[in-house]
This record gives C-alpha cells, sequence and structure tokens, in this order.
C-alpha cells in the first residue's frame, strides 16, 4: 500500500494549490478528503489541484474529486486541475470527471490562464 502526501498552500487569500503525491485509491482517499475538507468552505475563490505526481486514482478518488467539484459549483468556487498523468486523465476523461477547460497540461499553463482571467475582470471592473 503506497502513502498520499498532501501538501496545502494557500496562493493568495482564498486561492489554494493542493500537491499530490501519490495514488488516490481505496486505501488513500480518506487522507486526500480531509485535508481538502478544510479548505471546501464559502470564502475559498479557487482550488487547484497539482496531481503530476499522482499515478494512479480508483473510483474512490473519483469520488472525491467529484465531491470538490460539486461543492465549488454550490458555492461559485473555480476548481481546476493541473499536471495529469496519462492513465490518471484518461481515467477522468471517461468518467467525465472534470469539464475540459478546468485541465490543464502543467501549473505554468494554468498560471497564464489564471493571469489573463484576473487581467480581463480588472479590465471589466475597473
Amino acid at each position: 500500500m503506497n502513502a498520499l502526501k498532501v501538501a496545502i498552500k494557500e496562493k493568495f487569500l482564498g486561492v489554494f494549490t493542493v500537491k499530490l503525491d501519490g495514488p488516490i485509491d481505496t486505501y488513500t482517499h480518506e487522507t486526500f478528503d480531509h485535508y481538502v475538507d478544510k479548505i471546501l468552505k464559502p470564502s475559498t475563490k479557487n482550488i487547484i489541484l497539482d496531481m503530476q505526481k499522482v499515478n494512479y486514482i480508483s473510483s474512490m478518488g473519483v469520488g472525491s474529486l467529484f465531491k470538490i467539484r460539486k461543492f465549488a459549483n454550490q458555492h461559485a468556487i473555480k476548481f481546476l486541475i493541473a499536471g495529469l498523468q496519462p492513465q490518471v486523465k484518461k481515467v477522468l476523461d471517461t468518467v467525465q470527471a472534470m469539464p475540459a477547460e478546468a485541465v490543464f497540461n502543467h501549473i505554468k499553463e494554468m498560471d497564464e490562464y489564471l493571469d489573463e482571467l484576473q487581467k480581463k475582470s480588472k479590465e471589466e471592473n475597473p
């Protein structure tokens, strides 16, 4: 059984990056849920999962992602995922766990997207 390491950083007020290392499966999804539950609150603006070191996800892990997505949708929180390994991306695509516009190849690509969103917001609301 492999352990899952979870590191959460608040990049900006209400913007959290969750860095994962290991599988999200039957044995580790409760660890994942435990950490993420701490940031599932209405004051959160963005949740970014950095999954570049997640090499496996089971149905229990997918269930955890659906829980985050549901909460995010109910509270107008942006939920984004970056760095999916091909086998994990295939699973998430198959079960349609995330909309395509919320999945990025790597953190840099996502940061560019978020920068552009903020610039656009400033222009629209000076």
